[in-house]
């Protein structure tokens, strides 16, 4: 870690970080999870060996990647639990490794004349993307500028510290929400009818992708979730007086904006730099910051709010162009400790939605040799977090949003219910082992 907080990872050949790698037998059969759908609270309690902020390991060393296996019981099955850390990678990179990690381990159980596994190559060099730049430049967002690239003293002092004391720090803030996940699946064909609805709100020229309309609804769907929730509960807990006070201290250092409402759409750049094909997997990706304001988001889901705000989703996604991002970038550059002012910043914005689309993600096309797997779940404990993914092998979008309570999530799946009325999609939500349709 360097004096202003820019970070960097050494690989020394002569004392090697290993992964960590652990196995694990749990006594059930996977007949029964599969009974219940999966239902998370049947599985081991240890199985996620880490939690969603990077923290230093037993050796006080934190491991770029952690694996734990836990056999199913009469060997009927295998949880696989992976993290690696975003110090390193990104989805595109996570993948990489699994994918390849896969194809070894499918040679290996081969009995007679092994698959070839292709040889490919992976960079890390993160001049592939400077190379990569447009030589325009673009002045980012007045929003991103003031996340980024404003100087706080907050910011700076979590940049500044230990990666091992960072992830102490975080991984106890993020522990002390507790939040929990409310699943939902959307069909091809209802993700279709929703988007047919909305068009006679949206310019014909404009066409919303599936990211537009989920980032759209599910921020909505937070916003009016939330704002009940505070009509039905008065007094708020110990924790919740601690976060206001922590609102009201921010919000005096960063010029709160109580009005406004923001929705981080994480964007993949690889395709707008032209880098698809590099074999870059570091980290190539940029929060793209959706602005509306917080009485339109708090305003009833209808197909032409819907509309509205989904329009925004597109627009701001669009504007993610080279000399666009090439200014990002360059000033990314001069302030190496602004990947922690959003850490700080989004404290004052309770109403945060960040959206992380993980549907292209080939997961589900994973083959270590007994056949691909039939259901994943991506795990966070971040509040607020809004992430979906590809369906097994139908065509749908499965995602979750991630609150701090069942009151609030049912509260959720009354609003996507209402949301979705217009269009007759249904909805699916479990917590806490029950189901609301």
């Amino acid at each position: 870690m360097g004096t202003k907080g820019r970070g960097s990872v050494v690989v020394d050949r002569n004392n090697l970080n290993l992964p960590e790698y652990c196995e694990s037998t749990y006594d059930v059969h996977f007949d029964e999870l599969k009974a219940a759908n999966y239902y998370w609270g049947l599985f081991p309690k240890d199985l996620v060996s880490v939690c969603v902020v990077t923290t230093a390991g037993a050796d006080g060393v934190i491991k770029l990647a952690n694996i734990h296996c836990a056999r199913l019981r009469d060997n009927s099955g295998i949880l696989l639990f992976a993290n690696m850390s975003h110090y390193v990678v990104d989805g595109i990179g996570f993948c990489a490794f699994i994918s390849r990690w896969a194809e070894h381990c499918r040679q290996a159980c081969c009995d007679g004349v092994k698959p070839v596994v292709e040889h490919r190559v992976f960079h890390f060099d993160r001049n592939i993307v400077h190379k990569a730049l447009s030589l325009d430049r673009r002045p980012t967002s007045a929003a991103a500028s003031d996340l980024f690239f404003v100087p706080r003293f907050a910011a700076s002092a979590l940049a500044w510290i230990s990666p091992a004391l960072r992830g102490r720090i975080m991984s106890v803030v993020a522990s002390m929400g507790k939040p929990e996940a409310h699943m939902f699946h959307i069909s091809k064909e209802r993700l279709e009818a929703l988007r047919c609805s909305l068009s006679d709100y949206v310019p014909s020229d404009i066409r919303l992708s599936d990211n537009d309309l989920i980032a759209s609804l599910a921020s909505m769907t937070i916003v009016n979730g939330i704002k009940s929730a505070a009509i039905s509960s008065c007094n708020g807990g110990i924790l919740s007086r601690l976060m206001s006070v922590c609102s009201s201290i921010f919000g005096d250092l960063f010029a709160k904006t109580e009005n406004e409402h923001l929705t981080f759409v994480i964007a993949d750049i690889r395709h707008r730099l032209g880098i698809c094909d590099s074999g870059y997997t570091g980290n190539c990706v940029i929060p793209q910051l959706v602005v509306n304001s917080l009485q339109r988001m708090e305003s009833p889901i209808t197909p032409e709010s819907h509309a509205h705000v989904a329009s925004r989703v597109r627009a701001a996604v669009q504007d993610l162009d080279g000399p666009y991002i090439s200014q990002f970038v360059d000033t990314l550059n001069r302030f190496p400790s602004s990947f922690a002012q959003p850490l700080v910043y989004t404290i004052n914005h309770p109403e945060k939605v960040f959206i992380t689309n993980q549907s292209r993600f080939p997961l589900y096309d994973l083959n270590f040799g007994f056949g691909t797997p039939t259901s994943m779940v991506h795990l966070t404990a971040a509040k607020h977090v809004i992430f979906y993914l590809k369906y097994s092998d139908k065509m749908g979008i499965t995602y979750a949003c991630c609150d701090t309570s069942s009151h609030t999530g049912y509260t959720y799946a009354n609003y996507f219910r209402l949301g979705a009325d217009f269009s007759n999609i249904r909805y699916v939500v479990k917590i806490a082992g029950g189901t609301v349709t």
